[in-house]
């Protein structure tokens, strides 16, 4: 979208050539403690890449230059004493500011006339009289517009948190292991109960299940960490990996990112590091550790840690920390918060818990404790950088930042950035670098179009990205390891046809004057004059209005008829204005019904009339066998209000059913959580995808409808995981319903670009090509990048199938070789390659069943035994992926 309204799409620039693969390893320990460790993790200096065989415009990317900036020496010309002295580097980075004051301070001095007053000055300014220059806007060193203050976000550190580093540096570096955060010593402080061990209670105390490994201590290496025996019995190998990556980032006082996959256990191994980091050993002593050292009359450290959680999470946090352990834990959240935060200034808490939220609007008092590490859960929630939650986070009172999550990059590469950047300040360079050297090469070559070089470079720049610069910072592993306590997942995407009614409506609205401009606003005008017409004699609609104005609006009206034709009814309770509005669109929509539309708008018959909603055609039909069949389902949706509208209909059947969307306190959801997993009455669940996706478990549902495709397809994928998680028994079918031919395909096929992108950047795997387009990229929008893509209606036409059958053709002429998918295998369980990747799971499966279907018939025979399912969507004329 050349106007810059396009979503996603802002200005980017093409990345330059690629220099040579760097071998690099783990790297080595930034600081010069003698600390005795296993010797398992390498610490070979990586091969020196000569100066001249670096572009000049790739010298300063990560993953060309890491130091300063990571842990890693590389080695350059003599000649060049920032790579070869990293100390004096920092140092002179640290003391940038203070040198720029005295060049401006002696300049000031030498000058004995006044500055010149240019004839041009604004009237009433008064001039500067010597002393400091005018205050000018930074050059930026690569060219993008951005704010100045993205160039390096260590400028905008707090003082002191800039001191709280050069504190620790210089313990670390004069009192070597001492002055790192090593677990508390409690030689000196004796225990009552160290005389009855044996009969110390200990926690977890889990019942019926078998323990993972031997009863016995782990020792963490390179930290002189130890998970107690209670709590290490329960833990699998890739969770004590790591608690082990955790402790050692708190030792020495770094940030880092654990990504594991959704259902991975993630809560539970930030457990065990915090258990480790406190020096517990699992049993009831735990719960005096605390008090003991505040009465011991020395003064010795003792940590502090604050954990940031989705409000939905907080209950959670504190269960399982009481399930683990011994903690002194509180809440800074709600009416009693300042005596929590009193608490914790006081040492009497060890854990605080508190929301994004609340954090955002206390930010000052929480941060009058010096916390030894904090704790975001969810952490993709400041993953956008100009946000105000993530301009709070910044600057939290932490040298330790630990992110978790399981969608790192959700949307883009420099969601990661920014991520990353929490957690180390500064030390990846500037945002405007990542997208020249990380993000742009990797998006350029996924194109269907890319070139045999920039194919070369996206995978060079991936390999580098995973192999080099992540592992300091960032620890991602699948599902696929705990696949064996999971049951069958079935993923079915659900083409609907829209109704005759429906298909009415979105022509019209694509008809309007007003799409029709925003359609045509990228074109050259008519009049001559070579300008485009949205910025020419296109400008303003009847209304007066410029065009942008319409973009955002206009998209919202037509997801919402790919719903349902009634949530374009404006509502008796909205506001005049709004009701104005939204008739407007209902009158073009529907010229010929929108007065007795209007008329009846609150009435339960617009809502149930088949006409309006081609997937509900489908889903009533669902939910009729599944109730019959004893079968749990939860239905997702991001519109409120079709929720709202399911809810009245059902109250209308012999259903039972539970509701849950974002005005509901935290409270109450959880309570409507607990009736239905307890109730085996409760039939249907309905859930807003934006305040049900993350931290519910919902394993007594079975059945997973996502009525409509978010933008951002983490949120569809963690609504799945409600019910897909351990401790699911039974098997899990997910249906995604999409509305064939409408701007939700569009939706579902940026899900699928997003998907492959994310795989990229964890795993520097190859994936096929299917899309043109490059995501911000003005020139090459493709087939589902730019307003007219949005715009377009297929009238039923299933997009991604011509993309894919392109594909298909093009890979054949080029003697590409396509991987051959089993079909009913990737149905019975997960790809270990592709487990966070089901999109494209399902569109591998599309490529065998519907570009090939004579061979598919040949290999797989349809089954004898009928399928209810299969007969229910066949009946409404729907295409399926399996």
């Amino acid at each position: 979208m050349g106007s810059g309204w396009e979503l996603e799409n802002p200005d980017a620039t093409t990345a330059s050539s690629d220099d040579d693969d760097l071998d690099v390893s783990r790297p080595a320990r930034p600081y010069k403690a003698d600390l005795s460790r296993t010797t398992s993790k390498s610490e070979v200096t990586p091969r020196p890449t000569p100066k001249s065989e670096i572009p000049v415009e790739e010298r300063s990317s990560p993953l060309n230059n890491p130091t300063p900036v990571i842990d890693l020496e590389v080695q350059t010309d003599s000649d060049d004493t920032s790579f070869n002295d990293g100390e004096a580097a920092y140092q002179a980075f640290k003391n940038r500011k203070a040198l720029k004051r005295k060049r401006t301070s002696m300049s000031a001095r030498k000058s004995k006339t006044p500055k010149v007053v240019h004839p041009e000055s604004f009237v009433g300014r008064r001039p500067r009289q010597g002393g400091r220059p005018t205050p000018r806007r930074p050059l930026r060193e690569y060219g993008d517009e951005v704010p100045s203050e993205d160039d390096l976000m260590e400028y905008t550190l707090p003082d002191y948190l800039q001191k709280r580093r050069q504190q620790f540096e210089r313990r670390a570096e004069h009192l070597k292991e001492s002055g790192l955060k090593l677990p508390p010593g409690y030689e000196d402080i004796e225990f009552s109960d160290d005389e009855r061990l044996e009969f110390l209670e200990e926690k977890p105390a889990f019942t019926n299940i078998k323990p993972c490994s031997a009863y016995k201590d782990i020792t963490l290496p390179y930290s002189l960490g130890l998970i107690p025996a209670p709590i290490a019995q329960w833990l699998r190998q890739y969770q004590v990996d790591g608690a082990a990556f955790l402790h050692e980032l708190f030792v020495y006082q770094k940030g880092g990112i654990l990504g594991d996959d959704m259902g991975l256990g993630k809560t539970v191994q930030v457990i065990a590091f915090l258990t480790a980091a406190y020096g517990k050993t699992g049993d009831e002593r735990d719960a005096k550790r605390m008090r003991k050292m505040r009465r011991s009359g020395k003064d010795q450290w003792y940590p502090r840690t604050l954990i940031v959680c989705p409000g939905t999470l907080i209950k959670n946090w504190m269960s399982e920390l009481t399930r683990w352990g011994w903690w002194h834990v509180d809440t800074y959240h709600g009416d009693n918060k300042e005596l929590a935060l009193h608490a914790a200034r006081s040492g009497r808490v060890e854990i605080l818990i508190t929301t994004y939220g609340t954090y955002l609007q206390n930010k000052d008092s929480v941060n009058m404790v010096d916390w030894d590490c904090v704790i975001a859960d969810e952490c993709h929630i400041i993953k956008e950088r100009t946000s105000e939650t993530t301009k709070a986070m910044n600057s939290v009172n932490a040298l330790c930042r630990i992110g978790l999550t399981g969608t790192a990059i959700q949307n883009k590469y420099e969601e990661l950035w920014t991520l990353l950047n929490w957690t180390n300040p500064g030390k990846l360079g500037p945002v405007t670098t990542w997208k020249k050297t990380i993000s742009d090469p990797l998006k350029i070559g996924q194109s269907h179009d890319a070139t045999l070089y920039e194919l070369s470079k996206a995978r060079k720049t991936a390999k580098k990205l995973v192999e080099n610069l992540l592992p300091q910072f960032f620890l991602r592993r699948m599902k696929s390891l705990i696949a064996d306590q999971l049951p069958k997942k079935i993923d079915r995407v659900v083409f609907c046809p829209l109704t005759e009614t429906q298909s009415d409506a979105y022509e019209n609205l694509l008809d309007s004057d007003i799409i029709r401009y925003i359609k045509e606003s990228s074109e050259l005008c008519s009049c001559g004059s070579r300008k485009k017409a949205g910025w020419c004699c296109q400008q303003y609609l009847q209304s007066g209005l410029r065009w942008q104005s319409y973009v955002f609006p206009a998209m919202n009206v037509i997801q919402k008829l790919s719903n349902h034709l009634a949530i374009l009814i404006p509502q008796g309770v909205d506001s005049k204005e709004k009701q104005d509005k939204d008739r407007e669109w209902l009158e073009i929509a529907s010229p010929d019904k929108w007065e007795q539309l209007y008329r009846t708008r609150d009435s339960i018959v617009n809502y149930a009339n088949p006409e309006f909603c081609g997937k509900w055609k489908v889903l009533r039909r669902l939910l009729k066998w599944w109730h019959s069949n004893g079968d749990k389902v939860l239905v997702f949706s991001h519109s409120v209000r079709l929720l709202r509208m399911l809810q009245m209909l059902f109250h209308h059947t012999s259903y039972n059913v539970s509701y849950l969307d974002g005005s509901m306190s935290y409270e109450d959801r959880a309570t409507a959580v607990d009736e239905f997993n307890s109730d085996p009455r409760q039939f249907v669940f309905l859930i807003s995808t934006r305040a049900g996706g993350v931290g519910l478990n919902i394993t007594s549902a079975n059945k997973v409808v996502v009525v409509d495709p978010n933008w951002n397809p983490s949120y569809d994928l963690q609504a799945q995981d409600r019910a897909y998680r351990i401790g699911q028994v039974r098997d899990v079918e997910v249906f995604r319903l999409i509305s064939a031919g409408t701007i939700e395909e569009i939706v579902y096929a940026r899900q699928i670009y997003k998907q492959q992108q994310a795989n990229i950047g964890y795993n520097a795997s190859s994936e096929r090509r299917y899309f043109k387009g490059v995501q911000e990229k003005k020139d090459q929008k493709g087939e589902i990048f730019g307003l007219n893509n949005l715009f377009e209606y297929q009238n039923n036409n299933i997009v991604l199938r011509e993309i894919v059958n392109k594909t298909n053709v093009a890979e054949s002429r080029a003697g590409v070789q396509v991987m051959d998918i089993d079909v009913d295998e990737s149905q019975t369980h997960e790809d270990s390659k592709n487990t966070d990747d089901e999109v494209m799971s399902q569109l591998a499966a599309m490529i065998r069943g519907e570009s090939e279907d004579a061979k598919g018939a040949q290999q797989y025979p349809i089954p004898k035994r009928h399928d209810p399912i299969q007969a229910i969507l066949a009946g409404a004329a729907i295409a399926i992926i399996a």
